[in-house]
């Protein structure tokens, strides 16, 4: 039997601020799938195990707290015709 307080893996601010390291090195990455980044960030010696790729896309789908926020709002304002 096993308890559902068992966490695998790297913790939520480990996976982001690898992530964040990972995409100043390589802005690339915000282009592959969350299972190929969550491959690399364990490969590229980033984490030292592979996070959860659901984990690394919602991770990817937060803007980074300490620096510009580079979400769709820009965009989005600037397209918008009114």
């Amino acid at each position: 039997m096993t308890s559902g307080n068992i966490q695998m893996g790297p913790d939520p601010d480990e996976v982001r601020d690898a992530l964040n390291a990972a995409l100043r090195d390589d802005p690339a990455l915000r282009e592959r799938t969350s299972e190929q980044v969550a491959t690399e960030l364990a490969g590229r010696g980033y984490l030292q195990e592979e996070p959860d790729p659901v984990l690394v896309a919602e991770t990817l789908g937060t803007p980074d707290p300490d620096g510009p926020d580079d979400g769709p709002g820009e965009e989005t304002e600037a397209a918008s015709p009114t």
